[in-house]
């Protein structure tokens, strides 16, 4: 017998919104995230703006002592898993908790403020500095544990990272672990936390930050003619997966059903995206393959929509290439133009805006297109929200390396 598998839980620490219905108000009014960074003086980079998140204490979910020795994108991780079991309301303590699982994904980790502040410390006074707790903590995994400790989880559970792609290989993981009867529940959350002065200076290196300094909430501007590249972001997000009779049988929400997951590699340039979008059509087709889907089923697109600019037409060209005359009669919307671009946890706040979608049937808008380029010609829901009924949305996301990854989500009847 085939296993259904519904997302039930949400989770979510963005820029422009934490917890499930800030985020989605701020979603649907168009309302950015963007701001002049905060949490350190940017004057000396040419880039000085990112998208931070605000209004967040990780004592709120997390014991202090474990806050103090810890990473920022272990307390996004975990409070985020914690907001999406409470928002399934599913009690874990009356689980078998070997049934349950948990997947973290993150690209960054803690390079800031583990990393970097006890080398300071090295560097500065030597070997006996350095914390005891710095080894455990700095490795991607230990967020994982966290979880499961938080939660006592007891079964399966994996660390996964492969850049902006992460979020959706996470929730691959869980819908694969409860489709093969591995668990019934999996809670898998990403996150990242790059908003510090080395990796600023990084990515202001590679060239691929905007510019827009004196306009923050206006210089994400996916697909526009005018667009000078992304905004860095930082947060977390998580779902609650679970087999569908599973979720019935406790009479939980369903926000929406997972019908398929793909993913391809371009093969080529590990930093210069394939304009012909080649490898984005590559994973469509499978992504439909494995989901018995046609075409035309796909009523919506959560784009990745980074606002470099080869990747926006890379994007496009892979839609028209893929779905033919149907390319131009979807509604596509990047989220990332109020969000900017969080690495692991992007993937994980398209899952959450889309499972949203789905249950309120509403398309987000694609803030800040005024000019759309030519190239990108495709209906980009510009500016507005749009009341529309949904049955089947698509997310696609790539990575630096050339990973495309690709999810199928259909609202749950």
């Amino acid at each position: 017998m085939t296993r259904r598998v519904v997302i039930t839980g949400l989770g979510i620490l963005a820029p422009n919104g934490n917890g499930k219905d800030a985020y989605w108000d701020a979603l649907i009014n168009g309302r950015s995230g963007i701001k002049k960074i905060s949490s350190f003086d940017p004057s000396p980079f040419s880039t000085q703006i990112a998208g931070e998140v605000k209004d967040f204490d990780p004592c709120d979910y997390f014991d202090s002592k474990l806050v103090k020795r810890s990473g920022r994108f272990t307390h996004f991780g975990v409070a985020a898993s914690k907001m999406a079991v409470a928002d399934s309301e599913i009690d874990l303590s009356r689980e078998n908790r070997d049934r349950c699982g948990v997947c973290f994904g993150t690209t960054i980790g803690a390079e800031n403020d583990i990393y970097e502040g006890q080398h300071k410390k090295f560097l500065e006074s030597g070997p006996k500095a350095v914390g005891r707790f710095t080894a455990p903590e700095f490795t991607p995994h230990i967020t994982t544990g966290y979880i499961c400790s938080e939660l006592k989880i007891t079964g399966t559970n994996s660390t996964l990272s492969s850049g902006c792609s992460t979020g959706l290989e996470v929730v691959n993981w869980g819908y694969k672990a409860v489709k093969r009867g591995e668990v019934d529940v999996a809670v898998v959350a990403s996150s990242d936390a790059p908003i510090f002065p080395f990796a600023m200076s990084t990515f202001c290196a590679l060239g691929i930050l905007s510019k827009r300094n004196e306009e923050p909430e206006k210089a994400s501007r996916p697909y526009d003619k005018d667009r000078d590249g992304m905004v860095l972001s930082e947060g977390g997000a998580a779902i609650v997966i679970e087999e569908l009779n599973h979720a019935l049988n406790r009479g939980a929400d369903i926000y929406a059903e997972i019908v398929s997951y793909a993913s391809a590699s371009e093969g080529q340039d590990v930093l210069r995206v394939d304009t012909s979008g080649r490898g984005l059509v590559t994973a469509l087709e499978q992504a439909l393959t494995s989901g018995k889907m046609r075409r035309e089923e796909v009523d919506y697109i959560c784009a990745h929509g980074n606002a470099i600019p080869s990747y926006d037409v890379a994007e496009t060209n892979a839609f028209k290439t893929f779905f033919k005359d149907h390319a131009y009669k979807i509604p596509i919307s990047s989220i990332k133009s109020m969000t900017g671009q969080a690495y692991a946890a992007g993937g994980g706040f398209q899952v959450v805006a889309t499972s949203l979608c789905l249950k309120n049937g509403f398309v987000t808008p694609t803030i800040n297109l005024d000019v759309p380029d030519p190239l990108c010609d495709l209906d980009y829901v510009s500016h507005h929200a749009r009341r529309f009924s949904l049955e089947t949305a698509l997310i696609n996301s790539h990575s630096v390396g050339g990973t495309h990854a690709v999810l199928v989500l259909r609202r749950y009847s």
